[in-house]
C-alpha cells in the first residue's frame, strides 16, 4: 500500500514524503509547489497516481496559509480518486486565531 504524506504545517518548509507500508520511499522538503512535488514523486518512483492509496496531510497546528493547502490539496486528491466523500474531508486544526492585521483603512 502506498501512502503520500504532506506536511505544509510552516510556511516556507513544506514536505512531500511517499511510503510503501510504514516505510519512507521518497520524499521532497523545502518550499515546494506540493502539487509538482507530488507529480514528481509519483513520476520517479514509476507509479500512477491511482496507486496511492492514501493521501493524508498534517492537520495542524501550524501556518494558517499552508494548513489549509495542504489540507485542500489531500482533500481533492481524495474526493477526485474516489477515496473520501465529500462528508469525510479532512479540516484544518490551526490551534490558534489566525494573525491577521486590520489595515488603517478598516478602521
Amino acid at each position: 500500500m502506498y501512502k503520500i504524506l504532506i506536511d505544509s504545517s510552516e510556511r516556507y518548509e513544506k514536505s512531500v514524503k511517499l511510503f510503501k507500508g510504514e516505510s519512507e520511499v521518497d520524499s521532497m522538503v523545502g518550499d515546494l509547489d506540493l502539487t509538482v512535488a507530488i507529480r514528481e514523486i509519483v513520476k520517479k518512483n514509476k507509479l500512477d497516481i491511482k496507486e496511492i492509496e492514501v493521501f493524508d496531510a498534517n492537520p495542524g497546528p501550524g501556518s494558517f496559509t499552508g494548513l489549509k493547502i495542504g489540507l485542500t490539496i489531500v482533500n481533492i486528491l481524495n474526493w477526485a480518486l474516489g477515496k473520501k466523500k465529500s462528508t469525510d474531508l479532512t479540516y484544518p486544526k490551526y490551534g490558534s486565531e489566525p494573525n491577521i492585521h486590520k489595515t488603517k483603512w478598516l478602521e
